[in-house]
């Protein structure tokens, strides 16, 4: 089961943008903070922020797709003592 979930995400992975696909592998297996990747990649850390934040929502969509599996929605807050 577990070599089949990560078939899945290198699928999920490698249907991603090829900038996002950089970010991605830079921050997580080359362990590079976002400041760094911005250097390496000749864009500002927010960027970087932007382009991981894009990736991680896009993941998640196609690995929900791909498995059938929902995460289920965020909890809203419940008002205390209402």
């Amino acid at each position: 089961m577990r070599s089949e979930m990560k078939e899945i995400l290198a699928r999920a992975v490698a249907d991603l943008p090829e900038k996002e696909q950089q970010v991605l592998a830079l921050y997580y297996f080359e362990e590079l903070t976002m400041k760094e990747v911005g250097a390496v990649l000749g864009i500002g850390e927010s960027r970087v922020s932007q382009i991981h934040s894009l990736a991680v929502v896009r993941l998640r969509a196609k690995m929900s797709e791909l498995t059938g599996i929902v995460k289920p929605a965020a909890r809203t807050a419940q008002a205390g003592g209402q």
